[in-house]
């Protein structure tokens, strides 16, 4: 009995099973079976952003109505975001960062459901999402401006004596990019959500037989609701920084002296 008590000792403050990438069980024995935990919340996060846009956008009027409304908000939203740090010759790219920003957003939402899926809180995917901003960085500050974008690296009117080591740090800090850009988003979410599991698992104990652990567990509800609250909030501005740190590295390479 102790060695029972013992696992389910263990297993309730297994802060970090709730991150394991597992395969569905539901699809163990079917050709599916592939497929996991995080693949299908990111799946599903693609079909809700999508579902949601068509249907906020079905019969559109010229007076719009509540659904139509949510849409323009979201597409004013973008637009803001990119006239603001890129200017008017940004507008192409309203698309894909907007994208950034409810892919981000929706997959956040989701996985503070019960029994769902925090596919942000591995580093692997927020570094590939790093890694793709970074090469289109590259990409379009080539293609706009050919090889003499990357005079960024060295900055007009630093003295020649120091002029080498501006450069190292320059490059430096550049490649160090998609390590931070990652790195935030995947830190936040990933404590934000284990502590969620420490105060929950205590106030779990308001169902217990001791009094200490009724009383503990019932103070603490009230501070579980509070966080989970405040992760609510964290989901939309994690969300929101990544897309704007985005939208600040375009504005380099569409005008490097931004």
């Amino acid at each position: 009995m102790a060695e029972k008590s013992s696992e389910g000792e263990k297993s309730a403050f297994d802060l970090m099973h709730q991150f394991d990438i597992t395969p569905l069980k539901v699809l163990a024995d079917t050709p599916f079976a592939f497929v996991t935990n995080s693949a299908f919340f990111m799946l599903l996060t693609v079909v809700v952003i999508a579902f949601l846009m068509i249907l906020l956008t079905a019969n559109a009027k010229v007076v719009p109505g509540r659904g139509q409304t949510l849409s323009e908000m979201i597409f004013d939203f973008g637009f803001g975001m990119v006239d603001d740090i890129l200017g008017k010759d940004g507008r192409a790219y309203v698309t894909f960062l907007l994208s950034v920003f409810l892919f981000v957003f929706v997959a956040n939402i989701l996985g503070m459901l019960p029994y769902s899926f925090t596919v942000f809180s591995h580093i692997s995917l927020t570094a590939f999402m790093a890694v793709i901003v970074f090469g289109m960085v590259i990409f379009v500050g080539v293609s706009r401006h050919g090889l003499g974008w990357f005079g960024i690296f060295a900055p007009a009117g630093v003295p020649v004596w120091l002029l080498p080591l501006i450069v190292v740090i320059e490059i430096i800090s550049f490649f160090m990019r998609p390590l931070t850009h990652s790195l935030r988003l995947f830190a936040n979410l990933t404590a934000g959500h284990i502590v969620l599991k420490v105060i929950g698992t205590f106030a779990a104990g308001a169902g217990a037989t001791s009094l200490l652990t009724i009383v503990g567990g019932l103070l603490l509800t009230p501070v579980l609701f509070a966080l989970s609250a405040l992760e609510y909030l964290v989901a939309y501005l994690q969300a929101y920084i990544f897309t704007l740190l985005a939208a600040v590295y375009l504005s380099e390479a569409i005008d490097p002296h931004h």
